[in-house]
């Protein structure tokens, strides 16, 4: 039996061309086709499977020849179409289809559809929609689904299909088969696109955008600059890529395109050299590149072809008349371009070029991945990137770095810092200036001495201090395990209470314990989370000693005592800074208050006393000889607070204690309570309860000091609400008057 659809192409649709005899055509064309697929033709019905080739040759059948020859001899404005040529090229498509979809392959639909489309594509204009080409290419029943699969396929990589429906499926979706199919001699857009990237598009132009799209692709240095790292995107030569020390980071071009284990030449050079062979890099640690995999550059280049060839095509169009389908299709396909190329060319670079703990080149893959590529690398544990800090401890010279060799008494800390850069065989750090600033605090937890030997030999130290900012950066400064090294100053901090461990375990600290303490080699213990660290203390001079003692007491980080000589925040005597002198915390301060003639009347007479008759009152008071430095202090604060006031002729509260007799003192005058201000912005008023007066108490100082100069007076009134009928008892009130009085004879409870 025939198939009908066949049949009603033939009637509806061939007998309209001239040259094709109705009846007598159709005849002819079926009798040729049943001639050859008589032997292997085993569809159900005589079909569009009928006009095929017979298996395995390529090219069309006979009565596809005459037909094409038919259809070819119609001229549309002249022009005219080679169909046999058109339908060897679409045939041969449909036949790799179907080696893809082996379901397909015994029926050779995908083929049946190629004819069927053509049947139903003449005269030229005319097309077929998807249900009679179903039912065409259908007659053996073949998979629904793989049916379709084929049928989209095909759409996908054929020339000459018209593409009027093609793009009509959501982006993302599953495409769906268009509603009608046409083959006609107009190229679509796909052909057009294939046109142009192989006649159009150079290599030239592929390499040179790549080029272009690899440096605007922003995954592959994202975060490499935060992170601390020099970015090197795509360098011209390895002397654009520094040899200084830090951290390099460098995106190579397609020339550096290598496989795991397998570097490129062109990536292995920016290891090796600076600015020629015969200036070899001297940190080649410091260096971690991204090259493309050979894979991911073909795929990049077909990418950017691609890319290339829609452009392309778009200025083609610019000149004619198209569609707003068409149009909206070409837009759509471009924008996909440009966005898949961005993704293709970060997939690309996926091989990490570096030099491995033998200091030899090494190439590994990065698992796949879409994110910014240099965290990527960060993580990956072959890349031996370490971001965090490296401990100070680490640095010594049992350190686990292993940077000291056994002669070595002092290491410049460019040295220690640039050995990171330098040997394989350690860590390679983000952040070299960090490694600085840990051997600094190494020189301030005590771990080493800094020190600058001075051009007349001579040399500044610094210990368990900040070095200074002026010394930090010069190449000179090194730093020396603390029980190689004689301190050549001290810091006046180091001495007082707590400073440094086991020094001041018996509360005072003679000067024979502090010579002993700094004679050089004595290990102490110094508690740290869960464990006990054992520092060494380097030996400090007699000189430098005793200079630190000087400036410890008079900044008033110590109290020195020698017999009857005591001495706080003031010079040191001669002859008092001898073995015999004992160094103390600092005394507790004195309050103006304890200053009074009501806290000490022996020291007040008529009114007045003077700084040193204080002195000896305050002594006799707490049984001890006080600093003058002390009581100097305590007397500026009574000054200052007002509860004392400086007598005319007196020397000046800041004096040394050999004019402590003549820094004369007297109460300060009554000052008459001004009456209360008017309303106003000066002037402020509030009922505050027992707690809140606390509380402006200990805000007294601020108060005092920001409203010095201004006149700045307190209004009191003690106010008694007495009982719920507002009586109150008159030995409540007495009560309060005898406590409020003390303060002063004008404060009453009302």
């Amino acid at each position: 039996p025939f198939h009908p659809d066949l049949t009603d192409a033939f009637y509806s649709r061939w007998t309209q061309l001239e040259g094709f005899q109705r009846t007598r055509g159709i005849l002819r064309t079926l009798a040729t086709a049943l001639r050859e697929a008589e032997r292997w033709d085993a569809s159900p019905l005589v079909g569009p499977s009928a006009l095929l080739a017979e298996p395995g040759k390529s090219g069309v059948s006979e009565a596809v020849r005459e037909l094409a020859g038919v259809a070819t001899s119609q001229a549309v404005e002249g022009a005219r179409t080679d169909w046999s040529t058109l339908l060897e090229a679409e045939l041969e498509k449909a036949r790799q289809i179907q080696d893809e979809l082996p379901a397909l392959r015994r029926g050779r639909e995908t083929e049946q559809a190629v004819v069927a489309v053509f049947l139903h594509s003449q005269p030229i204009g005319k097309k077929a929609y998807t249900p009679e080409l179903l039912r065409m290419a259908g007659t053996a029943a073949p998979d629904g689904i793989e049916l379709e699969k084929g049928l989209r396929r095909w759409r996908e990589v054929s020339w000459f299909l018209d593409d009027e429906d093609a793009d009509a499926e959501a982006p993302g979706a599953v495409p769906a088969l268009p509603k009608s199919w046409r083959l006609g001699n107009r190229p679509n857009l796909r052909q057009m696109h294939d046109e142009a990237c192989q006649q159009r598009v150079s290599q030239e132009q592929v390499d040179e955008r790549l080029r272009e799209e690899t440096r605007s692709a922003r995954a592959l240095t994202d975060g490499a600059k935060a992170a601390g790292a020099t970015v090197h995107l795509l360098p011209a030569s390895p002397r654009d890529v520094g040899d200084d020390g830090s951290f390099r980071y460098v995106i190579l071009d397609a020339d550096a395109a290598s496989e795991s284990g397998k570097p490129s030449p062109a990536a292995k050079r920016v290891l090796d050299e600076t600015t020629g062979p015969g200036r070899p890099r001297v940190h080649r640690n410091a260096v971690v590149q991204a090259v493309p995999s050979r894979d991911g550059l073909r795929a990049s280049r077909a990418a950017v072809r691609a890319l290339l060839g829609w452009e392309d095509v778009s200025r083609q169009l610019d000149a004619h008349r198209v569609d707003p389908f068409q149009t909206e299709r070409l837009r759509r396909r471009l924008r996909e371009a440009r966005e898949r190329v961005p993704e293709i060319v970060r997939q690309a670079y996926g091989v990490v070029v570096t030099v491995n703990e033998r200091n030899e080149a090494q190439a590994f893959k990065l698992p796949a991945g879409a994110g910014p590529l240099f965290p990527a690398i960060k993580n990956d544990e072959r890349a031996r990137i370490k971001e965090t800090a490296v401990d100070a401890e680490a640095l010594l010279p049992d350190g686990p770095y292993d940077l000291w060799r056994d002669e070595d008494d002092a290491r410049r800390v460019t040295d220690l810092v640039g050995a990171f850069a330098r040997y394989p065989r350690l860590p390679k750090l983000l952040h070299p200036n960090v490694l600085l600033d840990t051997v600094l605090q190494g020189v301030e937890r005590g771990l080493f001495v800094a020190r600058l030997v001075r051009p007349d030999g001579t040399a500044r130290t610094w210990w368990r201090e900040t070095v200074a900012p002026e010394a930090r950066s010069d190449p000179q400064l090194e730093v020396v395990p603390p029980g190689k090294c004689e301190l050549g100053a001290l810091s006046a901090d180091l001495l007082g209470p707590g400073a440094l461990p086991e020094l001041w375990d018996d509360g005072t600290v003679t000067m024979p314990a502090l010579r002993d303490f700094f004679a050089g080699g004595r290990a102490v213990r110094i508690p740290r989370e869960g464990y006990d660290e054992t520092q060494v203390v380097p030996r400090c001079g007699e000189p430098v000693l005793l200079e630190a003692v000087r400036e410890a007491v008079e900044q008033g980080g110590v109290w020195l005592t020698n017999g009857p000589a005591s001495v706080w925040r003031e010079q040191i005597p001669y002859g008092v800074l001898d073995d015999a002198a004992v160094l103390h915390a600092p005394p507790d301060p004195v309050p103006a208050q304890a200053l009074s003639a009501d806290a000490l009347p022996g020291a007040w007479r008529d009114g007045a006393t003077n700084g040193a008759a204080l002195t000896r009152a305050l002594s006799q008071s707490r049984r001890t000889t006080l600093p003058w430095g002390l009581v100097r202090e305590g007397i500026r604060a009574g000054v200052e607070s007002r509860w004392l006031e400086v007598a005319e002729g007196s020397a000046a509260v800041g004096c040394a204690y050999d004019q402590a007799g003549q820094l004369r003192l007297k109460r300060p005058a009554e000052v008459a309570v001004p009456p209360p201000p008017p309303p106003g912005p000066a002037a402020a008023g509030a009922l505050l309860e027992g707690s809140q007066i606390q509380d402006l108490a200990e805000l007294m100082p601020k108060l005092l000091a920001a409203g010095a100069g201004s006149g700045l007076r307190f209004r009191v009134a003690a106010v008694l609400s007495g009982d719920a009928g507002g009586s109150v008892p008159e030995e409540v009130r007495a009560a309060l008057g005898e406590l409020l009085a003390t303060v002063s004879a004008d404060l009453k409870a009302e």
